[in-house]
């Protein structure tokens, strides 16, 4: 994982996170280039969102909102892949660790999450 290495202009990237914020499950996301080892493709940009506890009992419906807004928010060609990080917690850590946290609605929830990896 490392930082985007071929960032969204600031206006895309102001949209995403406006779009995100509207979204009342997530507590914070991140956004970092991924690359898939032996996949022949090279890093790609990746939002890890952690949702706050209450909408995992709904996860469907928290996915399609933050995809929503993803949709929303990119042009047709460009891609984003999402993934839900509280289905990896163990990532966390290693996420925290690029310095790219992209948008933040529950700090205590944030907070929360990185003391239970780290336990």
């Amino acid at each position: 994982m490392s930082p985007p290495a071929n960032p969204f202009d600031e206006e895309i990237l102001s949209k995403l996170r406006g779009r995100l914020e509207k979204c009342p499950d997530l507590a914070f996301a991140h956004l970092v280039d991924v690359e898939v080892p032996n996949s022949g493709v090279g890093p790609g940009p990746t939002l890890f969102v952690w949702l706050v506890p209450a909408a995992m009992k709904s996860l469907r419906a928290a996915l399609n909102l933050v995809s929503e807004a993803v949709a929303d928010a990119l042009p047709g060609d460009r891609f984003l892949d999402v993934v839900i990080l509280n289905s990896a917690p163990e990532l966390l850590p290693e996420i925290e660790g690029v310095g790219c946290l992209f948008v933040e609605m529950d700090s205590f929830e944030r907070q929360r999450a990185l003391e239970a990896t780290i336990e």
